[in-house]
């Protein structure tokens, strides 16, 4: 790269900074300290800086920039203003594209697409929510989740959305991204930049495109115990099962009814914790849930037989955050059980991020009194302890609840 361009382009870079270069609305000159220019373009001295003050002074010369002099030393240069309105001229002596031409050239991508062929239900959101990142770009604001200097990406996302509005049923999203995008990761990599999409039309919060039944994992519940679905005359009965069966959501939400003989309904955080307390055979209803997908939600939700709801979790912060959402999102009155407290003397310290999540559980009504004063001991300790659900290691008991209480 010759030095010419090596100076130049670092004025583009400041003026690109600048109000004027992000946005094309702002009108004041740049003023730059002459010197300190040419430090930060490796310029200071030498055969660099015979260069650079060549090319800038032939800039001046073709009327690009103005270069100011010392009042009293005409020789001394001490500043360089360069207007606005030169930068048409200031990238053409580049052979770069100008800020205002890159921001028009991404409106126009936003404006074309706000007129895509989008089936009809989502036609105007769509158009809406492209029109407005046009403006967006126009005006050098915020177009996230696309990339201002990307075009070739935009278009991608820009082609894909409108294909996932329609997408025709739900399958796992590695199926999808082979019809969609031919490669089976493509999806999962923009999953991310598309769920934002996605949560702009449709006004709800979302970061995967599960809304769109464009799934990571089949949306199922780990159960095991006494579960019965009457689909029309036709009863499921899981409980003469030994090991835990899996339900798709679909049957969990077409069952006419759903019901259970047992008296307590336990969620189990862990998977292998799980399939512990079901080798034993208790006659409880077992649930395997961290975060609770839909399948999960829809069955708690239609467990109103069930005396009594408990949730055997870690006892880290984010296990008492899985048990004020449980709460949240099934309306079930859950009980925590054996979630205490337990230190250990080689426990790490908390992370910045839990030290958060104990902050807003603290906070959270969906916590009660007790279940606070133990999320405050692991503030307090500045660690989790003993928090997993193994390291209480083979259940001791055979019935709920499967280890003394007082552990």
């Amino acid at each position: 790269m010759k030095t010419a361009s090596v100076i130049l382009s670092e004025l583009t870079r400041r003026y690109e900074r600048r109000k004027a270069g992000r946005t094309g609305a702002g009108v004041r000159d740049l003023l730059v300290d002459y010197e300190e220019l040419l430090a930060s373009a490796g310029a200071a001295g030498g055969e660099p800086r015979i260069r650079a003050e060549h090319d800038l002074a032939e800039a001046e010369r073709n009327g690009i920039l103005e270069l100011l002099h010392h009042p009293r030393d005409k020789r001394l240069i001490q500043q360089l203003r360069f207007s606005p309105a030169k930068e048409a001229q200031l990238y053409a002596a580049l052979s770069a594209s100008a800020p205002t031409t890159r921001r028009e050239a991404l409106a126009q991508q936003f404006r074309d697409a706000a007129n895509a062929d989008v089936v009809a239900e989502w036609r105007e959101r769509w158009r809406s929510y492209c029109l407005g990142l046009g403006d967006s770009a126009q005006n050098g604001a915020n177009v996230a989740p696309f990339d201002r200097e990307d075009l070739v990406a935009n278009a991608e996302l820009l082609t894909l959305m409108p294909r996932i509005l329609v997408w025709p049923s739900e399958s796992l999203i590695r199926f999808a991204s082979c019809v969609l995008c031919g490669r089976s990761k493509r999806l999962e990599e923009l999953e991310s930049k598309l769920a934002r999409i996605g949560s702009a039309l449709r006004g709800v919060a979302s970061d995967s495109l599960e809304p769109f039944g464009i799934v990571r994992q089949p949306r199922t519940v780990l159960t095991h115990g006494p579960l019965r679905l009457r689909f029309g005359d036709t009863w499921l009965d899981l409980s003469c099962l030994a090991g835990a069966a899996r339900l798709s959501e679909f049957d969990v939400t077409r069952a006419d009814e759903i019901t259970s003989s047992a008296l307590r309904c336990v969620t189990v955080e862990n998977e292998t914790s799980f399939h512990e307390l079901a080798k034993l055979q208790s006659g409880e209803l077992l649930v395997q849930t961290s975060y609770p997908g839909t399948a999960t939600r829809e069955l708690l939700r239609r467990l109103t037989v069930v005396q009594e709801f408990w949730h055997f979790g870690d006892s880290d912060p984010n296990g008492f955050d899985i048990l004020r959402v449980l709460r949240e999102q099934t309306k079930q009155p859950l009980r925590p059980m054996h979630m205490r407290f337990r230190p250990h003397p080689k426990a790490v310290a908390l992370t910045p991020e839990q030290r958060k999540l104990i902050s807003a559980l603290l906070e959270s009504p969906n916590l009660n009194p007790e279940e606070k004063a133990e999320v405050e001991k692991l503030r307090s300790a500045d660690s989790a302890g003993s928090f997993e659900q193994e390291s209480l290691l083979k259940p001791t008991l055979k019935h709920w609840p499967y280890y003394p209480l007082d552990l």
